[in-house]
């Protein structure tokens, strides 16, 4: 794969830990060790300051702002919308005074160094001795059940130091983002309670209050944005402070300062740290009960698939449909904090089978931005919705007019994500309510976009990106090709199975459907071009993707990594290599669709010119691996996989964690080695064990029933908590079953 891993991360079942400080990993650390309740992330900054650099990031799910001075391009179809995910209130500044001499972190003054993040509590604690001074603990949580809650926890406790010590403690919306200036609108509420509104007229309230074991003076200050109470105290035994925080969120600014302060109060007023962490520790263990996912004989990955379901759930839990899943989440400033046709493909499975409701709600809130999809294919000079590749409210927020005006797997992404979760939910309310709206717009967009040669003898898609991001402005992508088919055949059905339903119908008015559009729709699909030779069986990304120049990619050097910061942007584009998997995307998401022989030859043509420069494309690499029999490479791709940041394969973690790849790691164990299959007409287990694990276990929902699968290298061991009301395949076996163990044994 020609990455290396950044080993730093002790091993550890339950918790990620570092121990000693690792300068050069300070970043990648803020990152691997923040905190998340799904409506606010905080990255795990130096509480006390830095004298390095530092990204000191704390971020409320769905509050953007727009760009200043936005240049409007002369060109029709760029997007000049831009909006980003706004860098919030610290709220956990700390400044520490000895003498009045301030302090901050340095490297070269502290001592047994050790920072661990529990995924158990979701506590992270960072400890340190200054010296043989004092010794000081950082602890922090947030709330999984009152997700307005934060907590923070100071603890100093002296060794040779005697004398006054001063914290400053407090909210500072001074805070940089994409290293400029923030632009909050500050409004000063009380001594411990700032308003902050954006000039999208959002606002966050941040309330703090106080608390420790010993008496103290403490004074106000407010200086700009920044507002801290002086708390002093003699040091002469342990001394902890407790600061207990309360956020608020009005995406619309319509709520009043004196409002938000009474409801604040009256979470204060019982909020702890110990009660939080006590919650939090009763929210975990009902979690990790359902969806666990355990690994015997692989400390590394049982660590790394940990690492990644502790994030998904922190990530998202489908509370609302506002919200969906951007491809780094809320961990840092790359990619704006934007969700892109990820949500659809790769998280979506996740939530489909261990929290339904999530997986609506993901589709929920495209239904909701229809009519800003809409717009944008006006934009595009076509009819119906075209999704944009990246959002946070459903705008084309991407101003790189090759990805936003080229990539349509957004839009046939959504379009697949209904066809998948009704076949798997059979919720037909959804459908008729919400999804064929979306499904008519969609389907003629792609009916719209795309065109016949002159010789009208295929149709098809000229002048697109597809999955393969580095290649640009190509014809005929195999994947946009037939995901557009499958989008206008699906709508087809869904109106035959469906068009005298009450609501149907009237969608069917609202959007002037006719029976000679759907007919010119069906024709398009019989004359869709799919690139693709019979001999071989070999599919061709696009056309002339067999003539471009070979690159061996495994002669790049490791510290040209990532290709975007070292290689110019027109010098990607002109060969062979593959950024993600293409030909094998569709190859996963109709996976029923081809024979085995198909998808080895593919699979052989392609993998060894794919560079993995996406985080997406490891998981996909090792299912496939695992079904055609390449265990060892299955097994080497789930580990990059699953540890893509806590090794920081990619070397950008410290920018943010690739949240949508950790929703991929789940797909790559269940789909990869438990061989789930859920495109076909039976939902499919086809499990095997790696020879180096002694046993594995994961869980899964299924119309309301749970599954455990355990798997060895000799039994697979269902246990059911209720009866299943609908067949499974186990292998080539079909199965009704009931509630209990149904225990089958692996034929070697």
């Amino acid at each position: 794969m020609g990455k290396v891993a950044q080993n730093y991360i002790a091993l550890d079942p339950w918790k990620i830990i570092e121990e000693g400080f690792h300068e050069k990993q300070s970043m990648v650390s803020e990152s691997l060790f923040s905190l998340s309740n799904e409506f606010m992330r905080v990255r795990d900054f130096f509480d006390e300051g830095y004298h390095k650099e530092q990204l000191i990031g704390t971020y409320y799910n769905g509050v953007y702002e727009v760009p200043q001075n936005i240049v409007r391009s002369h060109y029709k179809g760029i997007s000049d919308k831009s909006h980003y995910m706004v860098n919030s209130g610290n709220v956990f500044y700390t400044r520490i005074y000895l003498d009045e001499k301030p302090f901050v972190f340095h490297s070269k003054d502290i001592q047994d160094y050790k920072r661990t993040l529990d995924f158990k509590t979701g506590e992270s604690v960072r400890t340190y001795r200054v010296k043989d001074l004092f010794e000081i603990t950082f602890k922090r949580l947030l709330s999984m059940k009152q997700v307005h809650l934060a907590h923070q926890v100071i603890h100093i406790k002296p060794i040779n130091y005697h004398g006054p010590i001063r914290l400053d403690v407090g909210i500072d919306f001074g805070i940089m983002h994409w290293n400029k200036p923030g632009r909050w609108e500050v409004q000063v509420i009380n001594d411990q309670a700032l308003l902050g509104k954006t000039t999208t007229n959002q606002q966050v309230f941040q309330a703090y209050q106080v608390q420790a074991n010993k008496a103290y003076i403490a004074t106000s200050h407010h200086n700009g944005q920044l507002q801290y109470q002086s708390i002093v105290v003699m040091l002469d035994d342990e001394f902890v402070l407790e600061k207990n925080i309360c956020s608020l969120v009005d995406k619309k600014g319509q709520t009043d300062s004196e409002v938000f302060l009474s409801v604040a109060k009256e979470m204060l007023k019982t909020s702890s740290y110990q009660q939080t962490l006590e919650t939090n520790r009763s929210f975990y263990a009902a979690y990790w009960a359902k969806n666990d996912i355990v690994i015997h004989g692989d400390p590394k990955n049982q660590q790394g698939i940990r690492f990644c379901l502790f994030q998904l759930v922190n990530t998202y839990q489908g509370v609302s449909e506002d919200n969906n899943i951007g491809a780094k989440g809320l961990t840092g400033e790359a990619y704006s904090g934007h969700a892109f046709w990820d949500s659809e493909t790769y998280c979506l499975p996740v939530y489909l089978f261990t929290n339904p409701k999530a997986a609506k709600n993901l589709l929920m809130f495209r239904y909701k931005t229809l009519d800003h999809a809409r717009r944008r294919a006006k934009e595009l000079d076509a009819l119906g919705a075209c999704y944009p590749i990246a959002t946070l409210n459903g705008d084309e927020a991407c101003d790189l007019w090759q990805h936003a005006s080229l990539q349509f797997q957004p839009t046939s992404a959504v379009a697949y994500a209904i066809w998948h979760y009704v076949k798997n939910t059979k919720d037909v309310d959804f459908l008729v309510h919400y999804g064929f709206e979306m499904l008519v717009e969609i389907a003629r967009f792609f009916s719209s976009r795309g065109q016949f040669n002159q010789d009208h003898t295929k149709f098809g898609y000229y002048g697109v990106m597809g999955p393969d991001e580095f290649q640009m402005m190509v014809n005929h992508n195999a994947y946009t090709n037939l995901l557009a088919k499958k989008s206008m055949e699906y709508l087809l059905e869904v109106y035959k199975e469906y068009q005298f339903d009450p609501y149907v119908q009237q969608v069917i008015q609202n959007l002037s459907l006719t029976l000679e559009e759907l007919k010119v729709m069906k024709a398009q699909c019989e004359m869709m071009y799919i690139p693709y030779d019979p001999k071989t069986k070999i599919y061709e990304q696009h056309e002339g993707f067999h003539d471009l120049p070979h690159i061996d990619i495994h002669s790049i050097p490791v510290n040209e990594f990532p290709l975007y910061a070292h290689w110019s942007y027109d010098r990607i584009y002109r060969n062979d290599m593959i950024k993600q998997p293409d030909v094998l995307m569709f190859m996963f998401l109709y996976n029923s669709s081809y024979d085995l022989e198909t998808k080895k030859v593919n699979y052989d043509y392609y993998e060894p010119k794919t560079i993995h420069e996406s985080s997406l494309s490891p998981s996909i690499h090792s299912i496939f691996a695992s079904e055609l029999g390449y265990h060892d490479q299955a097994l080497d791709f789930f580990g990059f996989a699953t540890r893509m940041d806590l090794d920081d394969y990619n070397r950008n973690a410290k920018e943010g964690l690739h949240l949508t790849s950790i929703a991929a790691a789940w797909v790559n164990i269940v789909y990869g080695f438990g061989g789930l299959r859920s495109d076909g007409n039976l939902l499919k287990l086809a499990p095997y064990c790696p020879k180096v694990w002694e046993s594995y276990q994961f869980n899964i929902q299924y119309f309301e029933t749970n599954i455990e699968v355990y798997v060895d290298q000799n039994i697979i061991k269902l246990n059911l908590d209720q009866d299943l009301i609908e067949p499974i395949q186990i292998y080539d076996q079909v199965y009704q079953l009931s509630k209990g163990t149904k225990i089958i044994h692996v034929e070697h």
